[in-house]
């Protein structure tokens, strides 16, 4: 059977070993919370299926097997250390994710050299990290690489956060979070809103000095938004 190559991201390995798999993965390939993941090795990398058995094999499947594990509630899933150190994976990280059929890959993302000794991404796929856009009512309009990149979907909240005074920063809002020393958490949430716009507060547009027609930078830095405002060179 021919492979096909449906979709492709990039995830982030955390401290505990997990990675979350982004839910249009889950929805297609028919994954739901708590199933129980079978590990296995494909070409150079390494993929997961589910596990068809029976409950009372699954005992005994485990002690036989320990590249079985379980996805939980949010999408999160550990890879098996064993699978980590054969193929050079560290914590924190960034790893490829694909769907082929309804199978899911992992693979390592090889690093290449540049001129002057840099290693660098494809020039069209920085490009696609950086957007220009400006302030229309409050508002600014995400794409579709955006939303996908950042595993967004329509009305879901998103939590702002101040970084060194100048940059606002937005992520998927969590009941629980953690204070990053540069981060500073503003108390302010907004949904995505159906046709893709995303309302900045304006108690943060007046605290950063952002008004109506200002140009903006917003860059995609794995699963977060820095919004800066453009300033213009005299």
């Amino acid at each position: 059977m021919e492979e096909k190559e449906l979709f492709k991201d990039y995830l982030i390995i955390d401290k505990m070993g997990r990675v979350k798999i982004p839910s249009r993965f889950l929805k297609y390939a028919n994954i739901q919370p708590f199933t129980k993941m079978q590990f296995f090795e494909h070409k150079n990398c390494f993929g997961m299926k589910q596990i068809e058995v029976p409950q009372v094999c699954l005992k005994k499947k485990k002690k036989l097997n320990k590249l079985i594990r379980t996805i939980d509630n949010w999408g999160y899933i550990t890879i098996p250390k064993t699978l980590r150190e054969i193929h050079n994976l560290n914590l924190y990280e960034k790893i490829g994710i694909k769907l082929l059929n309804k199978n899911i890959i992992f693979y390592k993302i090889r690093k290449y050299n540049k001129t002057l000794g840099q290693t660098m991404e494809p020039i069209e796929h920085q490009l696609n990290k950086l957007l220009l856009i400006t302030l229309k009512e409050g508002k600014i309009k995400l794409n579709n690489f955006f939303l996908e990149a950042l595993d967004l979907e329509l009305n879901m909240q998103l939590q702002f956060f101040i970084k060194e005074q100048d940059t606002l920063v937005v992520k998927k809002h969590e009941y629980k979070f953690s204070i990053e020393g540069n981060l500073s958490f503003t108390g302010q949430s907004r949904i995505i809103s159906k046709d893709k716009y995303l309302n900045i507060p304006k108690r943060l547009r007046d605290y950063l000095n952002i008004n109506n027609g200002d140009i903006l930078e917003v860059r995609l830095i794995r699963d977060r938004l820095f919004i800066k405002k453009l300033i213009r060179k005299e």
